[in-house]
């Protein structure tokens, strides 16, 4: 019982409805294992009582018993991003003001996981402020990495990508806006989706009591999984645009882009924006790629072009002005923005857009939303060329646990912080296209590495079927020794 808590949500799903196993003795494998590994992980920020899960539990098998329609995730445990509204749990967006303010309602994405018969257990830990490619606040203190805990978890979603990788939750919701998704999936050796923006619902993400939705653009909520497939079985819940119909989005049908398994079209890159990246890592992406390059498929070396330091301040901006829709209005806001920004993660490029967005007029921001616009018709261009684009995630493995904004060596080469990961996540989340990673092995020290796959927007299923495909090439999800 005790390796359950790590087989896949398909199969889990597939126990459960066939009564192979109970959800009640489901679950409870999953609260033993999270009690005994969550003191050292750190990555569970607040869990539901216990008495409280298993009666859950129990009605969800007598629901088996009776006979009655089941929904696609029936009975299994779930833990979510603390930056969801998840009712009667804590929701701190990452923003010590708001850390013991406990949820009211469910956000849309959490409603859809319970309807689907997830039972939601836990929240998990986030960067401050949600920014950050590390998973650390003083008051949940910091996640760990569960290959090596003296390395970092990633983030912001680290404590999601590290609750799927340690056992601790079958799936994970997670957001991205700068890799927020797809550097913790690559960290901690799991599968992160990135889908099309706008395509999941962000009602109730980063939600302030009485204030507004901001952050419409750009960030982008998204599941965590240990395989492809999982990640289809997530999204058929979270993506049900006709099932729960919104206004805001369209009614997009998930299957509208399958892969006809014909031969790929595919564009790579060794790098993005000339940034190093490490040797080793280097090497098993090119294994990656000479073990598709053996296949029916057509590969060549290619990349978007477009002024990145440009699109980086653009892309700030519209962030740094859809964040201050909810912040106070207090003189030098945006000079502190700046401060904050550029003495924590040492980025004059970064600190400026955020700080600029601030204090944006309406028709400045509408300029950058065109901007945007032009921007990601860059994208389209290139990946309608191309059926997908692979690129490593960020310059590295999982790296040791460090201050925010100290430079890294890569290749004996220095280099800095946000660079090393920004150049590959930042800008490549801009034109709001799906992108999906997966893990391909690992380094000498144990350390697992993935790639980042790259298709044209509203093809997310397609995508997933080309990263069930490619995961043919790799070992796929290998478990941690915890």
């Amino acid at each position: 019982m005790e390796n359950i808590v790590f087989e896949s949500a398909t199969k889990l799903v597939e126990k459960i409805k066939k009564q192979e196993i109970t959800v009640v003795e489901l679950v409870t494998a999953f609260l033993n294992h999270i009690e005994k590994f969550n003191p050292t992980i750190n990555a569970i920020c607040d869990i539901r009582k216990k008495d409280e899960i298993l009666d859950e539990a129990r009605r969800k098998d007598l629901e088996i018993q009776q006979g009655k329609n089941l929904g696609l995730l029936h009975g299994l445990p779930l833990t979510i991003k603390d930056s969801f509204l998840v009712k009667g749990l804590k929701n701190s967006n990452g923003d010590p003001s708001l850390r013991n303010y406990l949820a009211t309602e469910d956000a849309e994405l959490v409603k859809r996981l319970k309807d689907a018969g997830a039972i939601i257990i836990g929240k998990t830990n986030t960067a401050l402020f949600c920014i950050d490619w590390q998973s650390t606040n003083f008051w949940n203190g910091q996640t760990n990495n569960p290959y090596d805990i003296s390395r970092v978890a990633g983030g912001s979603s680290g404590g999601s990508a590290v609750a799927v990788a340690s056992g601790f939750s079958p799936l994970e919701l997670g957001a991205d806006a700068g890799g927020s998704i797809r550097v913790p999936a690559h960290f901690n050796g799991i599968c992160g989706l990135r889908p099309s923006e706008n395509f999941l619902s962000n009602r109730g993400h980063l939600k302030v009591k009485n204030k507004p939705q901001g952050r419409r653009h750009i960030i982008t909520p998204g599941p965590f999984a240990k395989s492809a497939t999982d990640l289809l079985l997530m999204m058929e819940v979270l993506g049900n645009n006709t099932k729960y119909e919104l206004p805001e989005l369209s009614p997009i049908n998930l299957n509208n882009s399958e892969w006809k398994k014909q031969s790929l079209t595919i564009a790579y890159s060794e790098t993005i924006n000339d940034t190093e990246v490490d040797a080793e890592y280097l090497e098993l992406f090119r294994n990656f790629i000479g073990k598709i390059k053996n296949e029916n498929h057509i590969l060549s070396i290619d990349h978007p072009k477009y002024d990145e330091e440009k699109a980086y301040l653009e892309c700030s901006k519209i962030i740094g002005f859809e964040i201050g829709i909810n912040n106070p209005k207090v003189p030098l806001l945006a000079s502190f923005m700046y401060t904050f920004i550029r003495l924590k993660y040492r980025d004059h490029l970064w600190a400026k857009g955020m700080a600029l967005g601030q204090r944006l007029t309406n028709i400045d921001y509408a300029k950058a939303i065109d901007y945007k616009d032009d921007f990601s018709e860059i994208y389209n261009s290139f990946l309608t060329t191309y059926d997908v684009w692979i690129t490593p995630v960020c310059s590295f493995e999982a790296y040791k646990h460090q201050n925010a904004g100290k430079p890294f060596t890569v290749n004996n080469k220095k280099i800095g912080y946000t660079k090393a990961i920004a150049s590959f996540n930042f800008t490549t989340a801009f034109s709001g296209h799906p992108i999906v990673v997966i893990p391909i092995g690992k380094k000498k020290n144990g350390m697992p590495l993935g790639i980042q796959i790259h298709s044209k927007k509203w093809t997310d299923k397609k995508l997933l079927e080309i990263a069930q495909y490619f995961e043919k090439f790799t070992n796929g999800f290998e478990k941690p020794v915890l």
